[in-house]
This record gives C-alpha cells, sequence and structure tokens, in this order.
C-alpha cells in the first residue's frame, strides 16, 4: 500500500494538480492540507473506495473525528479549488515555476556558492555552499546576511538558511517573479564582489 503526502505538494505547488502525477503513481491513500483552504487550517485524507470500505475505516467512528465535516472548513476549500481551477493557477505553477527554475540555473553557472538549484512548479530548491565538491553549506551569518539585505530591497525569501525554499503563491506573475530574482541576483552578485563568503 502507497500513502502519499501531499501536504505541501498538492493542489497545483508543483505545476501538477498532485504531486504524484508527476510519477505516475497513484497512491492508495493521500493526506493533504495547507493549500486547500487558503490560509483556513484544514486538512484531510483521500482514498478510494476499497479501502475506505476496509478496516479500521470501515468501522463506526473509527475514522472520525471531532472537528470533522466542519461547514466553514469546507467552504473555505470548496472556494479555493473553485478558484485554483477558474484562473488555471496549476498552469501558472508551471509556467512561472520554469521560468523561475530555468533563471535560477543560470545562477549556478553564475554564483560558485550555489550548490544546486531544483524544483517543480512553484516549489524550488536552492542550496548555497562554501564549496560544491563537498556540499559545505554557507555560514548562518551568510545566509542571515543575504536574507537582511533581499529584505532591505523589498523581497522576503527564505535565504536565513543555507538551503532555500522558494514558494511563492500560486497567482504569482512572470513580472513578479522576475522583480524578485532581480532582487536575488543584486543580493548575490553583492555577496560574490564584497563578502568573503569562504570564510565567514
Amino acid at each position: 500500500m502507497l500513502i502519499a503526502d501531499e501536504m505541501i505538494t498538492g493542489f497545483g505547488r508543483t505545476g501538477k494538480m498532485w504531486g504524484t502525477e508527476h510519477s505516475g503513481t497513484p497512491p492508495d491513500i493521500m493526506t493533504i492540507g495547507k493549500g486547500m483552504g487558503s490560509g483556513y487550517p484544514v486538512s484531510g485524507v483521500m482514498m478510494g473506495e476499497e479501502v475506505s470500505k476496509s478496516e479500521p475505516f470501515a468501522k463506526p467512528s473509527a475514522s472520525s473525528s471531532s472537528y470533522g465535516g466542519n461547514p466553514l472548513a469546507a467552504v473555505a476549500v470548496a472556494e479555493t479549488i473553485r478558484t485554483i481551477r477558474r484562473d488555471n493557477l496549476v498552469e501558472n505553477s508551471a509556467k512561472v515555476g520554469k521560468f523561475m527554475l530555468d533563471r535560477l540555473l543560470d545562477f549556478y553557472e553564475k554564483f560558485e556558492f550555489v550548490g544546486e538549484v531544483r524544483g517543480r512548479g512553484l516549489m524550488i530548491g536552492l542550496d548555497l555552499v562554501r564549496d560544491r565538491k563537498t556540499k559545505e553549506p554557507l555560514s548562518a551569518k551568510t545566509t542571515e546576511l543575504i536574507f537582511k539585505q533581499a529584505l532591505r530591497r523589498g523581497l522576503l525569501v527564505m535565504s536565513y538558511f543555507p538551503r532555500i525554499r522558494i514558494n511563492p503563491p500560486l497567482v504569482i506573475t512572470q513580472a513578479q517573479a522576475e522583480a524578485g530574482l532581480e532582487i536575488l541576483d543584486e543580493v548575490f552578485t553583492q555577496l560574490r564582489d564584497h563578502v568573503d563568503w569562504r570564510s565567514a
């Protein structure tokens, strides 16, 4: 039996509705949450009929919860899914995500301290290293400097650790992504040219 945790990867984050679609391996059970409520705290478990009719799920009250079936949560989920479909946000995630990933792959060529760039859709990761061979991460002092310099220029990016997560909202436009990447490029250029990042 395959259980897929789509808590973060679901609802268009990876450029497809579900992260498992990239592998073509349908799970028997899927856990979901976060992106399905537009900020409202809600989660769920999805499964096929065969699994749902088996124990322990099939036992009376075995799969119930005190907060299950919350009407407000149900409305938040319904409106979120309606918006994702109406505004083609899965397609936007794939398109803008590819644009961002391509630009960030250029960063790998341009900056020695970029150790790896990877991602799907609007779920992108960037590793900052002192040495690409040893993969020793940049120091906390250096990554904090990146965070502060980006913030000073108007970009809020999770760069306070050497493993940067770039997960913008599904509604981000290519122009907004371009503006953010320009700021990050500027900050990285400043780091490369003016900071002893290897020993900091």
